[in-house]
């Protein structure tokens, strides 16, 4: 049993296919991309993987080149589309989730890093065609654990009823069920560092589990197969993003959720319906009415309704915009005409020295002083807080481990430095309640001021 080059039936992109059961059809033969995020959070996971599976930390990769390919896989440096230099930034982020694997692990757990496993028994399809690569699995007693890296900076994701962590849980139970333990339980876990320190967790058992995936996810992959053979009964071009209204109406739901990572969202008719339908059917206000709602908000909280209704759909909007954007601008590359677009040259990068080592040297040379030639600035409290202690989430000293290089700054000294920082408070910004950062308390501006109207006069 041989698995195909790409999973047909992806973890990353399964809760898409459940939301939308077209999306298979529309993507069917379009171009796999890669951009400077994904490449990054692709270099990101090497790094992950090389510090598991040679038990160093992310600091030991210091200086390493990464090298990713147009498809998003590390490659080789004349292959590559996008180059990262491992940084002190990446490194640290990197070993808060090296960190919490090891805890997780302990001194009797079975570690696996960077594997493939295989789901397709629990969704009922072909062994070739379910497949994806965990970037963790622990086994440790009658607990099998699994942990994904996500190394952006965006939107917080919860390892709660996630189903690309459930279909990486059942691979894991496919591959390693009576081999490695009889699991009981299963434990789904998601570290963002970049985000927060702390891990999104969630627990389940492993018959609550297999239910999901033998019901729930095997249902829908009978929706997306459905969706699939219904296209052929209709009229269209479905790649091009022309498909009959009846069909689009029956399988494509856009949303924020499945259409983030959607690879025709700039040609989706079903998106670009859902667009136009919340951009052009509501009127702008009068500055009248606008005055009006303003005086009447403390009672009618229409406008606070409105503008909720709206705000959800933003990111999608968004979204969908960019997507125009990348449309147009990889098409025009590919050689392609879009009418009324051309490519043009942009702002020059930054200029650098093609021999660092060289360009100091001749610069010597030229007896340039010391000031002229070298900018001499303290390092950031963030490299400098890599050469003191090690404190837990909770703020609480970790010993040094044996074996190990004490810190540089002692935890007697380094109160003295902490009390040299400052570090301001993240500006405010709006999320939705889902999200699991308590909410800000905001005082009104007009609690500020004194109601002198109704104060007699002097």
């Amino acid at each position: 049993m041989t698995e195909a080059a790409h999973s047909y039936w992806s973890a990353s992109k399964f809760e898409a296919d459940m939301l939308c059961p077209g999306k298979h059809v529309l993507e069917a033969g379009a171009p796999d991309n890669s951009n400077k995020y994904s490449a990054e959070g692709t270099a990101a996971h090497q790094v992950l993987t090389w510090a598991l599976q040679e038990e160093r930390p992310a600091s030991a990769y210091l200086g390493r080149v990464v090298h990713i390919n147009k498809l998003g896989r590390v490659c080789e440096q004349g292959d590559a589309e996008y180059t990262y230099v491992v940084d002190e930034d990446m490194a640290a982020a990197l070993q808060i989730t090296i960190d919490y694997v090891r805890d997780l692990q302990g001194d009797d757990g079975a570690l696996f890093a960077d594997i493939r496993v295989n789901y397709s028994s629990y969704l009922g399809v072909n062994y070739g065609h379910a497949w994806g690569t965990a970037d963790v699995i622990i086994a440790r007693g009658d607990e099998i654990i699994v942990v994904d890296l996500k190394f952006g900076r965006g939107v917080e994701v919860s390892a709660e009823n996630n189903p690309q962590m459930s279909l990486y849980a059942l691979g894991a139970l496919q591959a390693y069920q009576g081999i490695c333990g009889d699991f009981t339980r299963v434990r789904m876990a998601i570290s963002q560092p970049r985000i927060k320190a702390a891990p999104s967790e969630w627990d389940c058992s492993v018959t609550e589990l297999e239910a999901w995936g033998r019901f729930d996810a095997a249902s829908a992959v009978t929706n997306c197969v459905v969706a699939a053979v219904a296209a052929d009964d209709y009229d269209g071009n479905p790649e091009a993003g022309v498909v009959d209204p009846v069909w689009q109406d029956a399988y494509l739901r856009p949303g924020e959720k499945q259409c983030k990572f959607c690879k025709v969202k700039a040609t989706c008719p079903a998106l670009r319906a859902e667009v136009g339908d919340q951009v052009f059917s509501h009127s702008p206000a009068t500055p009248e009415e606008f005055r009006d709602e303003f005086i009447a908000l403390p009672d009618d909280k229409a406008p606070a309704e409105w503008l909720a209704a709206c705000l959800s759909k933003v990111d999608l909007i968004e979204d969908w915009c960019k997507a125009i954007r990348a449309e147009t601008e990889r098409r025009l590359l590919a050689g392609d005409s879009v009418p009324g677009y051309k490519l043009v040259a942009g702002k020059r990068g930054a200029r650098q020295w093609v021999n660092p080592v060289a360009a100091e040297v001749a610069l010597k040379a030229m007896r340039l002083k010391v000031d002229l030639m070298y900018d001499f600035t303290i390092k950031s409290p963030t490299q400098i807080a890599k050469l003191g202690p090690a404190f837990d989430k909770d703020g609480k000293l970790k010993p040094t481990k044996p074996g190990t290089e004490p810190p540089v700054i002692g935890p007697r000294q380094w109160p003295k430095v902490q009390a040299l920082i400052t570090q301001p408070d993240g500006r405010p910004h709006v999320a939705p309640e889902s999200d699991s950062r308590p909410a800000l308390v905001v005082t009104p501006v007009i609690d500020d001021f004194t109601d002198v109207t109704t104060e007699p006069l002097a």
